[in-house]
């Protein structure tokens, strides 16, 4: 992608947004094209500028704006890059679910549902922004404990992905590629360059009909605190739904609003 031919498109038009503001859109949409991968390093700040056709004054603050927002990271001495869950070692900002005793919810989880689908709710379609006919990958894992000397299952994800963004994913890819005691979205941006950035996420009680047990292969009377998550990549572009149903006698929600 040519920086310069974005910027000749977008400051051809009228457009009555600050310049340092849509430079920003210029430097996003490169990003978002996966032309700058998560963990790389973009050009300098003064070839950037040359680029674009802007002051340097103005490309700064541009990049400023995207290292606030967390989609850019600089690190001193080394330059500026595509934000990864890489950086300096992981851990999950988006695991809001804990057993009482404040630990990760299970001791292993297990796939029991992959596939591929065109047809969900309207508040899922509505959430992902999907046209019709548009193709998920709908996937349940059971999250298990022994504690008690036999398996239990003390938590349910059901998550809806936006398949063109996860285009190589099967179910023999994700049982092969998945490593023990990783997050999905570390897996997200190791395998397929999928950073997630924010969420917008909401609570609530279920207890499951016969219906949704049925679906989830799960014992009818299991009572559930429930998340409904929507995952936000670069660009505010949402690339997944999740629903997590933590069982309510085991399970708290942590959220870290600082």
């Amino acid at each position: 992608m040519n920086l310069m031919k974005i910027a000749m498109q977008n400051f051809s038009r009228v457009n009555r947004q600050p310049l340092y503001q849509q430079v920003r859109q210029i430097l996003l949409k490169t990003i978002q094209s996966g032309e700058w991968k998560p963990g790389e390093k973009i050009p300098t700040e003064p070839v950037l500028a040359q680029q674009v056709g802007v002051s340097i004054g103005t490309l700064r603050r541009a990049v400023e704006t995207l290292v606030h927002d967390g989609i850019l990271l600089r690190r001193e001495g080394a330059g500026t890059f595509v934000r990864t869950y890489r950086d300096l070692g992981y851990w999950n900002a988006f695991q809001i679910y804990r057993n009482l005793d404040g630990q990760s919810r299970g001791e292993f989880g297990r796939l029991v549902t992959f596939e591929v689908i065109n047809k969900v709710e309207e508040k899922i379609a509505k959430a992902l922004n999907l046209t019709d006919g548009q193709e998920l990958i709908h996937m349940i894992r059971h999250w298990i404990t022994t504690k008690t000397g036999i398996e239990e299952v003390v938590s349910i994800d059901e998550s809806f992905l936006v398949k063109e963004k996860f285009s190589a994913l099967t179910q023999d890819y994700f049982l092969t590629k998945f490593r023990v005691g990783e997050s999905f979205y570390e897996f997200f941006d190791r395998e397929f360059n999928v950073v997630i950035l924010s969420q917008k996420c909401s609570a609530y009680y279920e207890r499951l009909t016969h219906e949704t047990a049925e679906k989830l292969h799960i014992s009818e009377n299991f009572e559930a605190l429930c998340t409904e998550r929507v995952s936000l990549t670069f660009g505010h572009e949402p690339v997944e739904y999740r629903i997590n149903r933590g069982r309510v006698d085991v399970t708290k929600i942590f959220f870290d609003l600082s």
